[in-house]
């Protein structure tokens, strides 16, 4: 992405540069500019040690919001004459994905799906791919731990459902700040019903290119 190969050189010149003014005016001052100091201590052994310093610089259009990083969403109680039969659905709770400081860059996109393709020269694009244990015989569902009978399917703003492990249909962002909403459906799924109180752990992640 042209964008953010863009950003990365800036960072990387602004590194250079400040190199550049610390070893023409600070060095000269400043004795810890070098790793080994002739007045200091070094030969006394237990008195000096190193840090390894290390990281990575990443490209990404945009920064997920702290809150949106770890959250918990309250599906509330489900009656059992809500979900009668197999197959029947509950009702459908959302929850949003937060995205700051979202660059201007091109988005070539493709929806493996339906073999589309979505495109933009100027916003950035994402799709979310979310993992979780399903439900056995049941891959789109969430298997929940607690009470039984039932699962939970993952489905976007639009109502297209979104099978587990897969990626999300693109979706264009808008510059700056954007809101990703997606919701969570309990289904039934077996004929015995265990009502309980119950829990799921899911995972996601944005995928740019």
């Amino acid at each position: 992405m042209i964008g953010s190969s863009r950003l990365h050189r800036m960072i990387v010149l602004g590194g250079i540069l400040c190199l550049s003014l610390y070893s023409a005016f600070g060095q000269a001052n400043d004795k810890n500019a070098t790793f080994y100091r002739p007045d200091g201590n070094w030969n006394v052994e237990g008195a000096n040690g190193q840090l390894y310093v290390f990281g990575a610089l990443t490209e990404s259009p945009c920064r997920i919001a702290m809150e949106s990083s770890y959250q918990s969403v309250d599906m509330g109680n489900i009656e059992t004459a809500t979900l009668k039969n197999i197959g029947s659905r509950g009702q459908a709770v959302p929850f949003h994905i937060q995205l700051l400081d979202c660059i201007e860059t091109p988005t070539d996109l493709i929806d493996r799906r339906t073999d589309t393709r979505v495109w933009s020269s100027l916003q950035p694009g994402v799709k979310v791919r979310f993992l979780a244990s399903s439900v056995p015989f049941y891959p789109q569902l969430i298997r929940v731990t607690g009470a039984q009978g039932f699962g939970l399917q993952l489905s976007d703003a639009d109502g297209r459902i979104i099978p587990l492990g897969e990626d999300s249909f693109p979706r264009l962002l808008t510059p700056g700040q954007d809101n990703l909403t997606y919701f969570i459906t309990p289904v039934r799924v077996s004929h015995k019903l265990l009502p309980d109180a119950y829990h799921a752990l899911i995972s996601f992640e944005l995928i740019y290119d």
